[in-house]
């Protein structure tokens, strides 16, 4: 057919005008539905209140129009339809609460357990412990230490009572009773007591060389002993006479008393200042047939003697005092 068309245009002619086409299924006439009018309005529905249904209304009053009587609406029903809705809200809303205080009480705990505080720290009361009264004892006072002189004679006898015992105390009472009057070649005891009784040695000696101890003296020596002055012109010389203690024996005693050539406070044993000691230091001696150890001091008589008659022990600052005190010796 395309051939044809382009062999006419060739040869000068045109083409045949085309023409609308119509199938004849489409040809036929259709009739178009008719549209049905609208419905009659419906009348409005009345509202009935309680009120009406006190008084009926006659029939004439319901108009019988229309293709169907509907019934009227009664507002009583909508407030009966909110009721319910408000017991609904709230059984749900009791619902919740109730499952939160049952999740608090229950599910809470054991999510959460609460730690229990430490228990308070325990209290003890100590048990009352009653004293017992105790009845005091009275002190039974201790006897006075009695003296018994080892002398067997003296030319006099002074007793001294100490206030107190220190080196001063002591010294100061000696040399008050070396400042008596008395005469050349006497000898004099001086009982010394404080307020226990007699002055122990033990007390006294380490007072006056500080070298020797309470105990060691103690363990020595007898606690009695006896202090006598003896006067010549050159002036007042102390003597101290100590007896051996039965504890202990005749060699340890010589043995102390060569330690206490040694002493750096030979000077306490005078009542004042001897002067210079010999250079030469202890010497041995001899006194009516005892042997002795000495030292010579500047001062004219001042010499320390010391010299042992059997378990007598007598330390005297004068050679002529030593004499007179073994001549006086009790036995």
């Amino acid at each position: 057919m395309q051939s044809d068309l382009n062999a006419l245009k060739q040869t000068g002619g045109t083409g045949p005008a085309p023409k609308p086409f119509t199938p004849p299924e489409l040809a036929r006439d259709f009739s178009r539905p008719a549209v049905p009018p609208p419905p009659p309005p419906s009348p409005s529905m009345p509202k009935i209140t309680p009120s009406d249904f006190a008084a009926p209304k006659p029939p004439s009053s319901i108009s019988p129009s229309g293709p169907v009587a509907q019934m009227p609406v009664i507002e009583e029903e909508k407030s009966g339809a909110d009721w319910k809705k408000m017991i609904i809200w709230g059984l749900a809303l009791a619902l919740i609460v109730g499952a939160g205080i049952a999740g608090y009480v229950f599910v809470y705990p054991m999510l959460f357990p609460q730690i229990p505080p430490p228990p308070p720290p325990a209290i003890t009361t100590p048990p009352v412990v009653e004293t017992p009264v105790e009845t005091p004892i009275a002190e039974t006072p201790a006897e006075p230490r009695m003296h018994a002189s080892l002398l067997a004679v003296s030319d006099a006898i002074s007793p001294v009572s100490l206030p107190s015992l220190d080196l001063t105390t002591l010294k100061l009472a000696l040399l008050q009773e070396g400042q008596k009057t008395a005469p050349a070649g006497s000898l004099t005891e001086i009982t010394l007591s404080d307020a226990n009784g007699q002055v122990a040695a033990s007390a006294a000696l380490p007072l006056l060389l500080p070298e020797l101890t309470t105990e060691g003296v103690a363990n020595l020596l007898d606690e009695d002993f006896t202090t006598a002055i003896f006067h010549d012109a050159n002036g007042a010389w102390p003597v101290y006479i100590f007896k051996l203690s039965v504890n202990s024996s005749i060699v340890e005693g010589q043995a102390a008393s060569v330690s206490l050539e040694t002493s750096s406070n030979l000077g306490n044993l005078f009542l004042d200042n001897p002067g210079t000691a010999n250079p030469g230091g202890f010497k041995t001696g001899q006194v009516s047939g005892i042997a002795t150890r000495y030292l010579s001091f500047s001062k004219t008589g001042a010499s320390l003697n010391i010299a042992w008659a059997k378990d007598r022990l007598l330390i005297s600052t004068s050679y002529n005092g030593l004499k007179k005190s073994l001549a006086n010796l009790a036995q």
